[in-house]
């Protein structure tokens, strides 16, 4: 099944391309592109150097490898891409081609093309995705092919270089050999060309190795091996600061050395970075780095070359060192070159499978790990027999979307950093921090019993104790933890999961800072589910009732309005209470549509009991919640429903709680003045209760009234 979100593609991504180095790179790109991306079709191609035709390196057409012949660009999508580096036709690509046999053969309708190319730049090729019907592709699409790209033009890029350097060794081999009958002379640079092709075969030797660090390892001994050199090694430039290096794999005497960083500037390896390449033909052991600390005091020769990435900017080099003073350096150049090349794909692939990786297991935002490396670490944590007792914290931040609402998501995002840093700073090496997403955190910690999972709580709460400043906004948040304890209430990584979060609940419930798991609780959690599936029905059956509650002059005794009071009756449960039902509506997401009913059937009473000669004095009252005040459409509802049953809508009027509309001020102020506009009501419920800016709550109160005091119901 092929993946949907973008995390899920580039986990994948990460899984398929994990052995991009191994023979058979491309019939493995192919296919997992086909999967990836969800085409019938995948090609990566090789274009020659006149750009007149195409060879299909590896094809994968409907669930299986295919063959595909040579065949000439002109009149081909695949020209198109050679000039404008990707090209995309949706749908009814044969009719723009009518000349492309190949497209006509496959019955191809939409055709996206990428261009491949090499380390220094240079046009190589083109990866074709290919589709029977139009092709629709996901957002990520472009993240994937550039990716992809990258890894196939340092892999095509090596290919042809050693494929070059073959055939001229081949014919310089034949060449010289035919002179040497004549000149003993020259016997001497036959040897060198057969060093110079061992060289090229070492290379390839170290391909077929395993990737990665053992990859590097592999291909620098090789390359002391292949020149006769007594050290070899492979250095990366640092990432912050570009005059320090670090080696990657140190070889001195066929022996492995232990990696260090080094000082850049006043070394031969600076001039390198420099100038791309440094030779020092004798005493070069004076000027090698401090800090090897006079471990390389008998070298003399030294060769150095520059690793850059795809776009040519500088990565690290690569060199070697000999006891002996060097004389001729043409032959090591030309070896180290090819090294040299095979090293920066291998270390530009690695980055980009460290890319890959970081979007599908590291969340974006916090640079935590995401839900899926969580889970991965938990089940790897599980198959250890070794794993001792430890404890799952789920933290789920109070009000976060208030901070959202008011605020916006940007500064909400800044906070959800500003959270994850301090949750960070308080944790011990042992203990596992993760995003699961939206404001949900998870801790996974080590510990002996149910103290130390309070402990840790205790620190991660108090580490939100002071108010947050950011963007020179102040934020007071607090967090719900739910705990649960392995192997006490859970066998299995998700059970382990679902407790914590049954108890998070529970904390969030009794407005508590953390709660443990109790077997008590996953009853109370299956009883509200069983409420939420019938709650559901009732509402789309419509088997819920409206209660009323009279308002009457005090003075007159009169009927001056009502209220109505949404009550529900079922078959199964009984009565429910609506501190029960409404609760589990609002936390379901049911609320909105319950609220339309109420609106709709308050509108039906209204006419019903005009129609039987018993007109409401007043206005009838209909609670809002807080998301159904948020509701862009909510007048224009009410208004339809006022106009369905042909009632005037100034009989009706909203009642809304102070937080609820203090969670976005600016929207209620337009709210309360297009209800205003059109005769309807508003009412401010338990004012007074929360922590309204009088600023906005008198530019409101043009348009409402308000309650002075919390409301109370006759049930």
């Amino acid at each position: 099944m092929s993946p949907t979100t973008a995390p899920a593609v580039f986990r994948q991504l990460a899984d398929k391309l994990s052995f991009a180095s191994k023979e058979g790179f491309f019939q493995h790109l192919v296919k997992s592109l086909a999967d990836i991306l969800r085409v019938d079709h995948a090609v990566v191609e090789h274009v020659d150097r006149q750009l007149s035709k195409s060879t299909p390196l590896a094809a994968w057409s409907q669930d299986e490898f295919v063959n595909q012949e040579v065949y000439a660009l002109s009149g081909t999508p695949c020209q198109y891409v050679t000039n404008r580096t990707r090209y995309f036709v949706s749908s009814q690509v044969c009719q723009q081609f009518p000349d492309d046999e190949r497209l006509a053969a496959m019955n191809i309708e939409g055709y996206f093309g990428i261009a491949i190319t090499a380390p220094d730049g240079s046009f190589l090729g083109v990866i074709a995705l290919m589709h029977s019907s139009p092709l629709v592709l996901p957002l990520y699409t472009d993240e994937v092919l550039r990716i992809c790209s990258a890894l196939a033009g340092a892999e095509l890029a090596r290919q042809l270089a050693e494929r070059e350097t073959q055939e001229k060794l081949i014919y310089k081999k034949r060449a010289l050999k035919r002179i040497g009958k004549h000149n003993e002379a020259l016997i001497n640079t036959i040897n060198e060309q057969q060093k110079f092709q061992n060289a090229v075969v070492s290379v390839a030797t170290a391909v077929s190795g395993q990737v990665g660090e053992a990859f590097l390892h592999q291909l620098t001994a090789h390359m002391a091996d292949a020149l006769s050199a007594e050290v070899g090694f492979i250095a990366l430039l640092d990432e912050q600061d570009s005059d320090i290096a670090h080696t990657l794999t140190l070889y001195v005497n066929g022996q492995r050395q232990d990696n260090f960083a080094y000082y850049l500037p006043g070394v031969p390896c600076h001039k390198v970075m420099v100038e791309q390449e440094c030779i020092v033909y004798e005493g070069a052991a004076i000027i090698l780095p401090k800090e090897s600390e006079g471990a390389l005091s008998w070298v003399n020769g030294y060769v150095g070359r520059r690793l850059e990435n795809s776009h040519g900017q500088p990565m690290g080099l690569i060199g070697v060192m000999f006891k002996k003073p060097l004389d001729d350096v043409d032959t090591i150049r030309n070896v180290l070159q090819i090294f040299a090349a095979r090293a920066a794909s291998e270390l530009e692939r690695q980055k980009d499978e460290v890319r890959i990786r970081q979007l599908a297991f590291f969340d974006p935002g916090t640079h935590l790990p995401n839900r899926a490396a969580f889970m991965r670490h938990l089940e790897r944590v599980f198959a250890d027999p070794e794993t001792p007792e430890l404890a799952l914290l789920l933290l789920d931040l109070n009000h976060f979307k208030e901070i959202n609402d008011t605020a916006g998501h940007d500064l909400g995002d800044l906070v959800l950093q500003a959270v994850a840093k301090n949750f960070s700073t308080v944790l011990k090496k042992s203990e596992y921090l993760a995003r699961l997403g939206g404001d949900e955190f998870v801790v996974i910690c080590s510990l002996a019993g149910v103290r130390g999972a309070f402990e840790t709580a205790q620190r991660l709460g108090n580490s939100l104790a002071l108010p947050f400043m950011v963007d020179q906004y102040s934020f007071e948040i607090s967090v719900g933890i739910g705990i649960s304890l392995y192997p006490q209430h859970a066998t299995t990584p998700l059970e382990l999961l679902k407790h914590a979060d049954i108890a998070m609940y529970q904390a969030k419930r009794q407005k508590l800072p953390m709660c443990v798991f109790e077997p008590w609780m996953s009853r109370v959690v299956a009883e509200q589910l069983h409420i939420a599936k019938r709650l559901a029905i009732a509402i789309s059956d419509k088997k819920l009732s409206l209660h009323f509650q009279p308002q009457v002059d005090l003075k007159s005794g009169k009927l001056i309005g009502a209220e109505a009071l949404c009550r529900w009756y079922d078959e199964e449960l009984g009565n429910v209470s609506p501190g029960k039902f409404i609760p589990i509506a609002e936390e379901r997401g049911m609320i909105v549509a319950l609220g339309d009913w109420v609106i709709e059937e308050a509108c039906r009473k209204v006419v019903g009991w005009s129609d039987q000669g018993h007109a409401m004095p007043g206005q009838l009252a209909i609670n809002i919640a807080a998301e159904q005040f948020e509701e862009e459409d909510l007048v224009a509802r009410i208004l339809n429903s006022c106009m369905h049953f042909n009632i005037d809508p100034s009989k009706l009027s909203l009642e809304i709680t102070e937080s609820g509309i203090m969670a976005n001020p600016e929207k209620a102020i337009a709210m309360t003045e297009a209800l205003k506009s059109k005769g309807l009501g508003l009412s401010i419920d338990d004012f007074g209760t929360g922590y309204s800016s009088l600023a906005y709550l008198t530019r409101i109160s043009h348009s409402t009234s308000a309650s002075t005091a919390p409301k109370t119901e006759c049930h």
